[in-house]
């Protein structure tokens, strides 16, 4: 069990905005910062990161917490795991209890096959470096490719030997069962009998996009060729899909660029191995491949939590041409601006960046980028020729890329540019691309809705509609105060990048409202946000279909209570303009809110408490306890701004 110390010392130190930007690409937006959200597919922002309550929210999928419930549900980890992946990005110690063998190999399956992996590498580096035939065979290769160390240290490349058991029995004997090592996908059986699956091969780790070794390439030095029992041996292999590898999921390099990608704002795509390590090694980090797989959707999002932009690098030849063809809808489906550069006939990354070093490589691909549509247009013109129906079927494919792009003003520039190059009017290609995007939106209303169904009758659940709303004594007002002030002045501004109603918003985005139709009207100031809607048409209420929310904001809307100017006149007293002191109601109505909202938070965390210990997590009871007495120092501190008294519980 982790001790309380180290419990708070990572809950201390961890920053949101830290662990958050090692998946997402975030930009400041006044107080708080943005970006588009990694737990579901979304193209406008709605994933907000607050650095000064160290929480995240997205207003879309609804997911938020701190950085230990981010790690959670991003890397599928239980709290403890969590906790331990925190620790180790921070260098922080971590003091346990008790500690046991079993506790360290087997926490879970998942956590079994990633120290397995990890294992394999360092075994696999040890003999490169450390056996006379790693260094003959393999560290040779690495070094007639003109890989330095620290290039083979940070991509931890290794060496298989060429026996028959050799990581098996060594991996056995360390205290490693066949079972996982069979499951990681590290040996083979057969008739009884266990061997190694990689043999004779220089080897490449995959990282996973947390840097943690998921799976392996091999590359064979010798020419591939069948083996004495007549079965063959391709020249690169990768380990099989497992528990914690998916091919589809991961980009080989991923760990190492998304530093610089995101401080680049660009990714270079590429094909190999080599390529990305000729590169990086070049100084050109912010670089990944798809390994020689067609990419998908998934690579494109993982892509797409560090940048918008992707430059894809291939060879100039024909099947250079074909594969980077292959991903361009999965890209544009995506969002993403995407760049092609062809290299020289003969020449790939790796070979080209050797030849023409850092400068001249980085200045080729910046004159030499192309727009994928413009070149898809172009390159099929040149296939279909004088040929009709080949031409057909190149404006056809040509469309569907089209129709893919959200953006309207850069579809009809497509639609323009693409028109020129294969000699159609216009408005053919206008009428094909809106009879796709005219498909596309129908398909996704009728998902849509059936979604819809499909949650109305999940949520469904027995209301008495006759009892009025329940209506907490102090909650009730400091929540129908925040709908007032939205209501109010929602549309101007608090601050140079917010109005008010973003900065409410983000405010709420750890509390929840305890009356029901203040949280639905909450949620349509949310959902013009996510959608861009002018907030003023939040309050049309001729637009509002929910009677109950209609009713509440016709009731703050409608207020009775007006000032009198001649009386406050009469009697000499001077009435401060609304609109100018705004923001201090705003600040105010906030304080109060929270103060009693935290009260009832604290009694929920006293109930976790009383859970985990229970059932005997008393490292989640620890943590809740921590969380608790921050709330309390909390709550003290908006008593003094808000001049209460706080009672004891």
């Amino acid at each position: 069990m982790i001790t309380r110390d180290t419990i708070a010392k990572i809950l201390d130190t961890a920053q949101i905005e830290d662990v958050v930007r090692d998946f997402v690409n975030l930009k400041k937006a006044g107080s708080i910062l943005k970006g588009n959200c990694p737990f579901h597919n979304e193209k406008t922002p709605s994933f907000v990161v607050n650095p000064n309550k160290n929480i995240f929210k997205c207003f879309g999928c609804g997911v938020g917490g701190d950085s230990v419930s981010f790690i959670m549900e991003h890397e599928k980890l239980s709290f403890p795991e969590a906790l331990r992946y925190l620790a180790q990005k921070y260098h922080i110690e971590v003091e346990e209890t008790f500690t046991s063998k079993e506790d360290e190999h087997e926490k879970n399956e998942k956590d079994s096959l990633l120290i397995a992996l990890n294992y394999a590498a360092k075994f696999y580096q040890q003999q490169l470096t450390q056996t006379d035939d790693g260094i003959a065979i393999g560290l040779s290769y690495f070094k007639e490719r003109g890989f330095l160390d620290d290039t083979i240290q940070n991509f931890q490349l290794g060496y298989a030997p060429d026996s028959f058991d050799a990581f098996c029995k060594q991996a056995i004997a360390d205290g490693y069962n066949t079972e996982i090592l069979l499951k990681a996908g590290l040996i083979k059986e057969k008739n009884g009998k266990h061997f190694d699956f990689f043999r004779d091969r220089v080897m490449f780790p995959i990282f996973n996009v947390s840097g943690k070794v998921v799976a392996f390439g091999g590359r064979m030095l010798k020419s591939a060729q069948a083996d004495n029992s007549g079965v063959y041996n391709p020249k690169y292999i990768n380990t099989s899909e497992t528990d914690v590898y998916h091919k589809s999921l991961v980009l080989y390099g991923i760990a190492q660029a998304k530093a610089d990608i995101r401080k680049r704002d660009v990714c270079y795509l590429v094909e190999g191995y080599t390529d990305v390590l000729s590169l990086y090694q070049a100084g050109i980090r912010n670089v990944v491949a798809s390994s020689g797989t067609a990419l998908t959707k998934e690579q494109v999002q993982l892509i797409k939590r560090f940048t918008q932009n992707i430059v894809i690098l291939y060879d100039g030849d024909a099947a250079g041409i074909k594969a980077a063809l292959r991903g361009l809808d999965i890209v544009l489906e995506q969002g993403l601006n995407v760049k092609l550069v062809l290299l020289p006939d003969g020449e790939d990354p790796d070979s080209f960046v050797k030849k023409k070093g850092t400068d001249a490589t980085l200045e080729f691909i910046e004159n030499n980028q192309q727009d994928f549509i413009l070149f898809k247009a172009t390159q099929g013109n040149i296939e279909a020729k004088n040929d009709p129906v080949k031409k057909a079927d190149i404006i056809k494919d040509i469309v569907d890329s089209i129709a893919k792009v959200d953006d309207n003003i850069k579809r009809q520039l497509y639609i323009k540019q693409c028109a020129g190059i294969v000699d159609v009017p216009e408005n053919i290609l206008i009428n094909e691309t809106n009879k796709i995007r005219t498909a596309q939106l129908k398909r996704a209303r009728e998902i849509s809705q059936d979604e819809k169904q499909q949650l109305d009758n999940y949520v469904q659940i027995d209301v008495d509609h006759s009892q009025p709303i329940s209506k907490t004594p102090k909650l009730f007002y400091q929540e129908r105060d925040i709908i007032r002030i939205l209501i109010e002045h929602g549309e101007s501004a608090m601050t140079d990048e917010l109005s008010v109603a973003e900065y409410v918003i983000f405010e709420l985005v750890d509390i929840e409202f305890k009356n029901d139709v203040f949280g639905r009207v909450i949620q349509l100031y949310i959902d013009a946000y996510r959608n861009n809607t002018p907030l003023e048409e939040v309050k049309n209420i001729n637009h509002i279909t929910d009677i109950e929310v209609k009713n509440c904001l016709i009731e703050i809307i409608a207020t009775p209570y007006q000032l009198s100017p001649n009386w406050y006149a009469k009697h000499e007293i001077v009435v401060k303009d609304a609109n100018r002191t705004y923001k201090t109601d705003v600040v105010s109505a906030m304080n109060r809110f929270r103060y009693y909202k935290m009260g009832e938070i604290m009694q929920i965390c006293g109930e976790k408490i009383k859970k985990a210990d229970e059932s005997g997590n008393y490292e989640e009871s620890t943590a809740f306890i921590l969380k608790l007495m921050e709330m309390k120092k909390m709550q003290q501190a908006l008593a003094k701004e808000i001049q209460s008294v706080i009672h004891p519980s």
